[in-house]
């Protein structure tokens, strides 16, 4: 093998590892190579944070009635399309944080800078006026994210959250060994994700019995519940 055969075989190396890494970044939810992601708060804090996902939904209201009941603050996030559908559906999330994903749930990569304003600037209003404040969180569909978005969402007063813990609903595993499996993981300053779309979620009756064993869960291990906002600027 001569010398330029060996360079050429390290080009090639070289540029599988760019794309393997460029790929990991894009689409590995916790990578941060490209700017800061929230994946969690301090861990110095007894606190967690839980967040909603595809909100508003037919499980919004019920859910809301249930958290307030549970006196557990949390952080919904919405889909501008869904919100505009159906616009009764956001009232309940009046007295909660709320957060964006964007026009609806298709993913936000390989866009340009305006493709992405206009993507996210209409559910950024709806945010706003709901909450009457300014929405401080982009939970990126899919958990995809790309270095233009990153810098997109920082220009627009954004922090991309990627949690850290996910609770997802499977036909292989019960729901409540699904709680059971994400308590034991659960620790101080973690960001967890409750995935609450109708149609992959149980049953709304059984997911506000598992919405109390999970909050229940979590106290018992002493910690609190706890907003994004106050979780990730929480200082020691």
């Amino acid at each position: 093998m001569t010398n330029k055969d060996v360079l050429k075989g390290l080009i090639l190396i070289g540029g599988a590892g760019v794309l393997a890494t460029g790929a990991y970044e894009v689409f590995s939810p916790k990578a941060t190579l490209w700017g800061r992601v929230l994946t969690h708060g301090p861990r110095s804090v007894s606190a967690v944070g839980l967040v909603f996902d595809r909100c508003p939904n037919s499980m919004t209201e019920a859910i809301c009635r249930h958290l307030h009941e549970l006196e557990a603050p949390v952080t919904f996030f919405i889909e501008a399309k869904r919100a505009r559908r159906n616009p009764r559906s956001l009232r309940p999330l009046r007295a909660f944080e709320v957060g964006v994903h964007g026009e609806d749930y298709s993913a936000l990569i390989f866009r340009n800078r305006g493709e992405l304003r206009q993507k996210l600037r209409p559910c950024l209003t709806i945010a706003g006026d709901l909450q009457g404040r300014k929405a401080r969180f982009l939970m990126p569909p899919h958990g995809w994210k790309d270095l233009r978005l990153v810098k997109v969402a920082r220009e627009l007063g954004l922090s991309v959250v990627n949690p850290s813990l996910e609770l997802r609903w499977s036909r292989d595993v019960s729901y409540s060994d699904s709680v059971r499996h994400l308590l034991r993981r659960t620790g101080p300053g973690d960001i967890i994700l409750v995935e609450n779309d109708p149609i992959r979620s149980p049953p709304l009756s059984s997911f506000i019995g598992l919405l109390t064993m999970l909050i229940t869960g979590i106290r018992d291990k002493g910690l609190k519940i706890w907003g994004l906002s106050p979780l990730v600027s929480y200082q020691a």
